[in-house]
């Protein structure tokens, strides 16, 4: 029975020993990579399964610097053409919008519609034109996002706040 205590304890000497002795003593597979079965090592926990995982390759790095997204950066033709300040003032206006709204919308919220401006069915655009005798004198482009409206005197230039139907 003695033998046997003696012959444990030699092997866990020897087994402490061989997790003790020199890293520069422990022999390096030529592949540079230690198996799970070569000793103990953070390899060699869990199912060996685990090691043929495939890792997705990593996201693209972005400039933290960008201020925008290429998505984000709209089109040249849906971008405003002339909005340098040439001389001509930019006359006053102002937008209305309109709901289509009954009295359950009004005193009963039914509808979920509320005052905002993206519950509108209809906008208005107001400009006031001093001295324009009649809009044979305008030129106006209306596009799905902005607006553009040339005279003589008067520019405007602006972004509609909704997309358009044409």
């Amino acid at each position: 029975m003695e033998q046997l205590g003696s012959a444990a304890f030699m092997n866990d000497f020897n087994a402490l020993s061989n997790l003790l002795r020199d890293p520069d003593e422990v022999e390096i597979p030529k592949d540079g990579v230690s198996k799970p079965g070569a000793g103990p090592n953070p390899g060699a926990i869990g199912p060996s399964e685990l090691l043929d995982v495939k890792v997705p390759a990593p996201k693209p790095k972005k400039d933290p610097k960008a201020i925008w997204e290429d998505h984000e950066v709209p089109d040249a033709e849906v971008m405003v053409e002339d909005d340098v300040d040439d001389g001509r003032e930019v006359p006053v206006y102002e937008f209305y919008y309109k709901q289509a709204v009954e009295s359950t919308d009004v005193f009963l919220g039914m509808s979920g519609k509320d005052e905002s401006s993206t519950s509108c069915e209809d906008m208005v655009l107001r400009v006031e034109l001093p001295g324009v005798s009649g809009a044979a004198e305008l030129d106006l482009d209306v596009k799905p996002t902005y607006i553009k409206l040339s005279h003589a005197r008067y520019k405007l230039s602006v972004y509609l706040p909704h997309k358009v139907d044409e």
